[in-house]
């Protein structure tokens, strides 16, 4: 367990003093003003809580990762999460595929610590022709006592369908859970998006 804490901690908490709690029965986060720790991850995996992190570390505006939301019908959602996956990967990324547990899909790319406004662009710019419903990060900055945008941490039981988030391959087969936290934590060991290429990509 103590691996795949770490992996999660690495990849996906850019902001350690605050997190978020999905309310049972509801689509709602609460925001809990206190420190992430180990614990609080293992509670999320074994879905004693559902947690979110936060994208902008308002210390110096900058995101270490983007997040593409596919939300709607699952169908639909899943053939348009599939082609920017598949998009990515063409391009050299190396894109994380979740099922977000509900109706959609999260399309996830892990960068060196980014500016969060290059950051929008870039993913604004790569997702055209796709159609995700959301993209974050959805803000240039923040202030200092902001938060700004958050999402679900993979891996763990969606509060209003009680299904659990799952991982998809590099070939789009579905992981079990166990087999998810095993590649989410090789995901870790991979190379990341450099700050140069997303820069050399608007050039």
């Amino acid at each position: 367990m103590a691996d795949i804490i770490q992996a999660i901690e690495e990849l996906f908490i850019n902001r350690s003093d605050v997190f978020t709690i999905q309310l049972d029965g509801l689509n709602e986060y609460k925001v809990i003003k206190e420190p992430i720790n180990k614990q609080i991850i293992a509670n999320h995996l074994n879905g004693k809580i559902t947690i979110g992190a936060f994208q902008i570390n308002p210390n110096d505006n900058k995101v270490k990762w983007i997040c593409f939301d596919f939300d709607g019908d699952l169908k639909e959602e899943m053939e348009k999460s599939k082609k920017l996956f598949t998009k990515l990967k063409g391009m050299g990324y190396s894109p994380l595929l979740e099922f977000s547990g509900r109706r959609g899909y999260h399309v996830w790319l892990f960068i060196e610590p980014t500016d969060a406004k290059t950051a929008r662009e870039f993913a604004t710019d790569v997702s055209k022709g796709t159609e995700p419903h959301e993209i974050f990060p959805k803000q240039d900055k923040i202030e200092k006592t902001g938060f700004g945008g958050q999402v679900k941490v993979p891996l763990g039981l969606h509060r209003v369908s009680n299904k659990w988030s799952y991982l998809f391959d590099d070939k789009l087969e579905q992981l079990t859970k166990k087999d998810g936290m095993k590649y989410l934590m090789k995901t870790d060991g991979r190379d990341k998006i450099k700050m140069k290429n997303v820069m050399k990509f608007f050039n």
